[in-house]
């Protein structure tokens, strides 16, 4: 399936580099979490602000706390992404390990 022209290959939004269409189904896959994700930090963000502004116009935020709140609530957003890792037991098959024969091949 990578066999395709340079310029296909450019204009296209996901390129499957082997014939294993098994793989296209765990891309898709990981495109919905990743969707879900992206909904949950944006949702989690946008609700965050919504408080931090109204608490600090109501007077009860200080500049501080604010940047505190908002700097951990990011953390806390980017360590939700971490889900998305591949988790350390599962090694990737196409990519072979240095000491195995298909690397020394």
């Amino acid at each position: 399936m990578s066999s395709g022209t340079d310029v296909a290959q450019e204009s296209a939004d996901v390129v499957p580099l082997g014939n294993d269409l098994e793989r296209f189904v765990e891309t898709l896959a990981l495109a919905k979490r990743t969707r879900g994700i992206i909904g949950q930090n944006f949702a989690g963000t946008l609700g965050v602000d919504a408080v931090g502004i109204a608490l600090a116009a109501c007077g009860f935020l200080n500049p501080m706390l604010a940047a505190f709140i908002n700097v951990s609530s990011e953390l806390a957003f980017i360590l939700n992404s971490a889900w998305l890792l591949p988790k350390p037991g599962k090694t990737e098959e196409a990519v072979p390990k240095a000491g195995s024969a298909a690397a020394k091949a």
